[in-house]
């Protein structure tokens, strides 16, 4: 059984976008608490997370953290949505667990 929903917080980025005819990009990612059923759907990866080789794991907190600052200190092929993914891994840890 699903339960109730709680807004957690909103992270939102402004940063240059030179793609698309875009000059910049404003991202607003709503964060929210919940509880998940038992049984979940798969996962439907967009098809740049399928290109980059990406697959979804379930992992600790922490390890998913370091995972993420060792990628962000070790590897070229990194977007800036870890950055925003890492700070709030820390934000969640510190707040919620």
């Amino acid at each position: 059984m699903v339960g109730d929903v709680i807004s957690f917080g909103l992270y939102q980025e402004y940063r240059p976008w030179r793609r698309d005819g875009f000059e910049s990009v404003n991202m607003l990612s709503y964060c929210y608490v919940c509880t998940i059923a038992d049984e979940l759907a798969e996962p439907q990866l967009e098809s740049h997370e399928i290109s980059n080789g990406m697959t979804p794991v379930w992992m600790d907190i922490d390890a998913a953290i370091q995972h993420n600052l060792d990628t962000m200190a070790n590897s070229n092929k990194k977007g800036l949505s870890i950055e925003r993914e890492t700070f709030l891994l820390k934000l969640i840890k510190q707040e919620l667990l």
